[in-house]
Order: structure tokens, then sequence, then C-alpha cells
């Protein structure tokens, strides 16, 4: 979307500018258009040079998202939270992986940015609605669209603005104008965006679009506007109507609503809106359908960050009263524009900080704001710019404009499905007995087919609230450490309404045992793990089972008290996974729930054959004296943690690979790594059963791992360093 359209005629993705020359300038200049797919390639050959900069890889990263190529996305924006871990980066990174389906790791990167921004409204948003992205695709379809016939290939068309009493309509484009030569816009390079008055056919169709005269366009922007019922008045947003019009301190010429009477479809009496400013925007106006309040687009002073949409209202005497901010149920610290109010007393309007599924999204909410406004779903929203949704007299035909295919184009839209409002159900989970709050406890919603629908967890003051479509049955769950579950039935009303359900949770008067298995690297939880769990002390099995599809194992213990002493031994078996035994020793202070994957290491270690279970294990170097293959008291240590994992996992077969760097001549490195294989060897043999499942093999300087050759007239300009990485040991799994 052209940056007119976005409402300050500069670039809101917080991205800095670059300067011109060559690719880079190229790639700037297609990124500015928002021809994503365009400026990729050139984005990309700028990558690894001198111009290569955080900034590029940001852009790059967008493009790759805008575009939905989200394995490129995903691994950009992986790249970019390392290096740059700015809030953003993690935002966007979160919204990639939830495109992904990667919910998990999605959560861990949105924990993050709103660690680092917990007072942006898109972090409050994301706390209420983890699982917004499937919430989004159950949308029912509400629009069916198809593109219109008056479309330029290089040029911006959006916003059909009808005029009431005639079938006939003003779009906003950047097309060639007649009359302003070849004056053209410094921010893309394309013609300054102006009126063009078109006739609205019943099929949806529109004419070929005829430019209006001055004074209705001037020689800069014009933008989004609304008539009156009666068609006798027109609001429209200006870039620069007058010689007045001057810039804000901030050097930024701001835009302006202005308003002018229609006479025999002539604009006359031109006049400002009494809350413009030189210091802030006002524009996108819409008038409710009653014609006594007007709604627009600002980032005056007091609001949530970004463009904000306000209402002010018309008195009596035609005059407008102080605007006032729609709310947190509507604006975000992100961009709401384009509003449009409905005649079935919905406002429309387009957002980029409220969940979505890419670039601006269309929303909808009650015009009053005190609903939260709903994402009208993938019937009508692409991963592109949707935005400048407007309707006809019969509320149900319409339009909006979408850059899905590179650029701003106009598509006719046809309402198949009313839109319906969530419910709101909230409460405070509380201990059942004692009626104190319990906080942080875990909510879950399911419907009636047992699915998920929403999930969060209860505030310090232990209160919960989400919302649910309306006219369906419900569970809402509670769960918290050494409490037992509690559930309640909800049946909801076909409209929206507000329901209060309060959970109590009862102490658990019995002691249990949980484990949780994960793995190591991914931190996922590993199904189909074996568990064997005894009581050391009283030689009894407590658990031997799988574990479940969430990970996890419990079981609840009888014959033990508070103040008993226990002691377990804990043995963890997985495909694919280093077998891992841990001893756990307690004192039982209480009743309920012991976490064991809280208290003890217990992360499972993924390996593979022909891996190296050094590394895997995080082995240090094994050190030898010079010249000599004697186990020192240091390498016995690290020898040692290959002995207790052999010894856990009895069928594994294990290569020992010694080598050395390239000093000293190749017959004396070869003897002295094979002699320092078998001593390695040897000394784990003598510690494991079936002593033949590992064997020590000698490589001295033929497995290099870098240019630090020195045989013959080669001479090493190597650092010690550097050699120090070619002396090594290796444990190769040949077998598991």
């Amino acid at each position: 979307m052209k940056k007119f359209t976005i409402f300050t005629l500069f670039l809101t993705f917080g991205l800095s500018v670059f300067a011109q020359g060559g690719r880079l300038a190229k790639a700037s200049d297609l990124f500015e258009k928002l021809a994503y797919a365009e400026a990729i390639p050139y984005f990309e050959t700028v990558c690894n040079t001198e111009q290569d900069s955080p900034e590029l890889r940001e852009k790059l990263a967008y493009c790759y998202l805008s575009t939905h190529q989200l394995i490129k996305a995903e691994t950009a924006y992986k790249s970019l939270v390392n290096q740059k871990p700015s809030a953003e980066n993690h935002y966007w990174y979160a919204y990639t992986l939830l495109s992904l389906d990667k919910h998990d790791e999605a959560q861990t990167h949105m924990a993050q940015f709103a660690a680092m921004k917990p007072a942006d409204t898109r972090a409050i948003l994301w706390t209420k609605q983890q699982n917004f992205l499937t919430q989004i695709k159950n949308e029912p379809a509400y629009f069916q669209w198809k593109e219109v016939n008056i479309n330029t290939e290089d040029h911006a068309e959006f916003g059909v603005y009808p005029y009431p009493l005639k079938n006939t309509g003003v779009i906003v484009s950047s097309r060639k104008k007649k009359g302003f030569g070849d004056l053209r816009w410094a921010g893309n390079n394309d013609y300054y965006l102006e009126l063009f008055a078109v006739r609205i056919n019943e099929d949806g169709t529109l004419t070929l679009p005829s430019q209006l005269e001055n004074p209705l366009n001037s020689n800069k922007h014009e933008g989004p506007l609304c008539f009156s019922a009666d068609g006798n008045t027109v609001y429209f947003t200006s870039n620069n109507r007058d010689d007045q019009h001057k810039k804000g301190k901030d050097g930024i010429q701001h835009l302006k609503i202005y308003i002018a009477d229609v006479v025999r479809s002539e604009w006359e009496n031109v006049r400002e809106f009494p809350y413009n400013s030189a210091e802030y925007a006002c524009g996108h106006p819409t008038l409710s359908p009653d014609g006594k309040t007007l709604y627009f687009t600002s980032d005056m002073p007091g609001g949530f960050g970004g463009a904000d949409i306000y209402m002010s209202q018309i008195n009596a005497k035609g005059v407008f009263e102080k605007p006032v901010n729609l709310g947190a149920n509507v604006n975000t610290s992100g961009q709401e524009m384009f509003p449009w109010i409905g005649s079935d007393e919905l406002l429309y309007f387009s957002s980029n900080g409220r969940p979505g599924i890419g670039g601006l999204d269309l929303f909808a909410a009650p015009r009053d704001g005190k609903t939260t406004a709903k994402n009208l779903g993938l019937s009508i929203n692409s991963v592109n710019d949707d935005f400048a949704v407007t309707f006809l007299s019969d509320g149900k035909s319409g339009f909006i404009a979408s850059n899905r295919k590179g650029t701003d184009d106009i598509y006719s839209i046809l309402k198949i499905k009313d839109i319906r409002f969530n419910t709101l159900i909230k409460g405070t989970v509380i201990d059942e007995n004692s009626k104190q709050i319990l906080p942080f406890a875990a909510v879950i919603v399911r419907d009636e087919n047992g699915n998920i629908v929403a999930e969060t967890k209860a505030d310090a003051n232990g209160n919960y609230q989400f919302e649910v479509a309306p006219g369906a049955d419900y569970t809402v769950a509670a769960k918290l450490d050494n409490y037992d579950g509690a559930t309640s039935q909800i049946t909801v009303p076909n409209e929206p309404a507000i329901i209060e359900q309060d959970l109590g949770l009862t102490k658990q008067d019995y002691f249990a045992i949980r484990l949780l298995a994960t793995d190591a690297l991914t931190k996922q939880v590993i199904p189909g793990v074996a568990v064997q769990i005894t009581d050391i002390k009283k030689s009894i099995t407590l658990i031997n089972e799988t574990t479940s599809s969430k990970g996890d194992v419990k079981k609840e213990l009888k014959g033990y008290q508070v103040g008993d002493e226990i002691k377990l031994n804990i043995e963890l078996t997985a495909p694919g996974y280093l077998k891992k035994s841990v001893q756990f020793k307690s004192i039982i202070n209480e009743l309920g729930v012991i976490q064991l994957h809280e208290k003890l290491n217990i992360e499972l270690q993924a390996v593979t054959l022909g891996g190296d279970l050094a590394k895997t294990l995080e082995i240090k170097p094994i050190y030898f004296d010079l010249g000599k293959y004697n186990i020192r008291k240091d390498a016995a240590l690290e020898l040692d943690k290959i002995v207790k994992v052999m010894n856990e996992n009895p069928t594994m077969v294990i290569e020992l690979g010694s080598h050395t760097d390239c000093r000293s001549s190749v017959q004396f490195n070869q003897i002295l790594s094979t002699n320092r294989a078998k001593a390695s060897a040897d000394y784990i043999q003598k510690r494991i059963s079936n002593p033949s499942r590992i064997y020590g093999k000698g490589y001295g300087e033929s497995r290099l791992l870098n240019d630090c050759g020195c045989e013959g007239p080669v001479k090493s300009t190597c650092t010690e360093e550097q050699h120090q990485l070619n002396r090594r040991t290796e444990f190769i799994i040949i077998k598991m």
C-alpha cells in the first residue's frame, strides 16, 4: 500500500531508510512501494556485501513474510533475533512461527516480545488471545470477493466511496492525470493520489474513471472521503489544500480533513475540520448512518500509539464536539485506519496492531467501541495489506482494496453472512474451602467436541477472561499444582453477553509424583518414553509405563505421609535418545504433587548413528602429557561420562578416534594417536559391560579440521588455538 495510505507519508514499519544507489536503492524503492516479491532478489544480492546491515535483513525478512515464503522468513527472523534481538523482531518471528504451526516456539518469542514491551497493546492482546490464529481460521466465510475491471498494473487504486443519490462514486488512484504534467511524488516516484469519478454497475463492475477537476484535486495527495446521507456534504482527506497547510514541528506536512458543500456535483465552500492541526494528522473520515457522528483516524496526542480511530459528535447546531478515542477494544499501539460505518451499525476498519494474518487486516466492531473488534477472517483478509472497505446502500455489496497481487487494487465484495460478536466469559479462580484467590492457575475452554478454543492463566489476582463465539456450549476448566482441577459447563446464548463464572479448586489431600519428558535441545515434550520409577528404600516399582501424548506420567502414591523420606531411582528410555538414569531424594513436606522434572535434569539427549557422543554430552577435550598416552585425572573425569552413558545404554557401540595436529612427523603422530586411542578405550572397557562395545582407533593428522597442515616444505602459520581444534578425541556412535 502506498505510503500516503499508511497515513503519515513516511514509512511506518520502524525500519531505517537506505541510502540510494545501485541494487540497494532498487530494493529500497520496491520495498517502499510494497512490491515485496520484486524486492527480494535485489535485497539478496546485497546480503554479505559491505552494504549489508541488520536493517537490510529486517526488510528482507519482512518481504519473505509478506510474500508468504514462510520457511525463508523463519530463517531470516531466527537470525535477526540472535543478532538484533529487538522486540519487533521477536514479534514478527513469533508471527512467522505461528503461520508454520510452530505454536510452542512462537509462544517463546511472543513471551520475549511481551517481556521487552509489556505495555504494548499487541503484547496485551497476545496474552488474552494466544490461539488467535486458530480463531481467525475458524471464522466463517463472511464475504465473497472478486477483482474489479479498472485496476492498473503499475498504479494504485483503492477506496470506492459511493455517492448516495446516484449509482456513482469516487475512487483514489495514482494513475496518470491530466493538468498536472509529469508531477510525481518523491516517496515512490509514482503520480500523486487524486480523486476520480466512477459509475457503479449492478454487477459490481466500475466504469472507466474520470478525473475530478480543480479545486477537488490539488497538486498533492487527495484521499479517503465520505458523503452525507442526503448527498449535500462531502468530507475528504487532503495533503495540501492551500498555502496555509504548513509542516509541523516534526517537519511533516500532516494530513487534514476538509468539508465541502456538494452543489450540482460541484464541491463548494471548502473548509477545515475544526480539530485539524499542523502537529498531527487527521484523515479517513466516515459518517454514522444518522449523520450525527464523524469517525476518523488521527495520531493526535493521548492515543495508544500510531494512528487511532476517533469519533466526534455533531450537535444540533452542526458543531463538532471534542473527539473521543474509541478505546482499547478498537485501537492499539499499531495502526488503525480506514474506518467505515455500515448500515448494520458496525465499524469496519484496518489494523496491523491486532492479531491478524499479515499486514493490515480488516476488522469489525460495534461502533460504540464497547465490544472487542473481530478479525473478519480468511474470506476477505490476506497476508498482505487489506483495507479501505466501503458498502453501498444495501449494506451487503461493497468494495475493499488489497495489495495481495503486488499493487493496490480494488475488489468488489458481497457479504454472505452476518457478523456476530463474541461473548465474554470471566471469573476468579479460588480455593473451594478457604475461598482465597489462587493466582496463575491455568484455565482452558473447550467446545462441545472437546477442542481447545482458548487458554490462558489467571492473573496475580486470580482473575481470568476469554472471548468465545455465541450460541454454543463450552467447558471451562482450571488447574493448579497441588489442587484437583475444576470444570464448569456453560451455555452461551446467541446474542453477545458477559458471563461470570468463578472456578473453585480443592486442595489435594494425597501425595503424588509426576514426570514430564522433554527433548534437551528443542524443549518439546516426548510422548511414548518408557519410564520406570522405583522406591529404593522400599524396593518397589512405583511407575512402569510410557509417557502420554502430553509427554507426562503421574502416579498417586499410597502408604506415604508428610515427614517421610523418599528416595527414587528414575530411568527413561526412548528410541533415538540416550537412556537417562537419575536418583531423587527428598523429605515429603506437604501433600500434593512433586513435579520431578522441576527438581531434576531429566531432559533426554537425542543421538544419531555417526554422531559424536562427545558433542552431545559436551565432553571437555581429553588432554595427555606431551608425547605420552597415560590417562590423566582430568581426562578420567571426562571418560567417566562416556562410561555412565554406555552402561545406561548396553547396546551402544562406540568408535573412539584420537586425532593430532600436524606438528611432529606423520609416523610419530599416527603411533601417538593410536596409543592414546587404545589407552582411552581400555579405560572405558574396564568399566562397562561387554567391553567389545568400544574400540580405539588413531588417525594421527590425517583428518585435520582446517588448513593447518605442516608436513615437508609446508610451513604452518596457524595459531595455537587453530592447532588445538585438530587435537581431539571423538566418540562416534556406530550402533545404538
